[in-house]
């Protein structure tokens, strides 16, 4: 049982790795993408791609990064922010929507425990069904042979 868990471990330790090198990997190239395209500058891949990891890891598929980094330093160039300032304007609105992706997250954890208890009820209401069908059974095979029982007496007194 102790290598079992230990299996499980080091299988979860490895998803979690390679989730992570994934998640940077996507990151380097959503940021590579958004400069090449003239939506960042050099100066700014660093702190963009910082926030563009926080939102992979967070659940957003990398298209929905690029848009929401896109969207942000566009607004922040219309704005006249270069450099520290677009970079946390990109970093608010990754916050904004890592906080939309957790909300999401949240209601279907909730959802899924709520989910479970229904389940729970079923089964329970299902048990006590069956014990009851069952307790039902029992009366009637109780009640057709007391009946049979006052049957054979009544015949057996008619003969004497």
């Amino acid at each position: 049982m102790k290598k079992l868990f230990l299996v499980v471990g080091l299988v979860i330790g490895f998803v979690a790795f390679a989730y992570a090198q994934s998640a940077s990997e996507v990151a380097k190239q959503v940021t590579t993408e958004l400069q090449d395209s003239g939506v960042i500058t050099a100066q700014d891949a660093p702190s963009v791609s910082s926030s563009v990891k926080t939102l992979v890891k967070s659940g957003a598929s990398a298209d929905d990064a690029k848009n929401i980094v896109a969207r942000a330093a566009h607004q922040a160039k219309a704005q006249g922010l270069k450099g520290k300032e677009l970079a946390a304007k990109v970093h608010e609105a990754v916050k904004a929507r890592k906080a939309q992706l957790d909300e999401v997250k949240k209601k279907a954890k909730e959802e899924k425990r709520r989910a479970k208890q229904v389940e729970k009820e079923v089964k329970e209401a299902e048990r006590k069904a069956k014990k009851a069908s069952e307790e039902t059974e029992e009366k009637t095979r109780e009640e057709h042979q007391k009946a049979g029982k006052e049957a054979n007496k009544g015949k057996g007194k008619g003969k004497d």
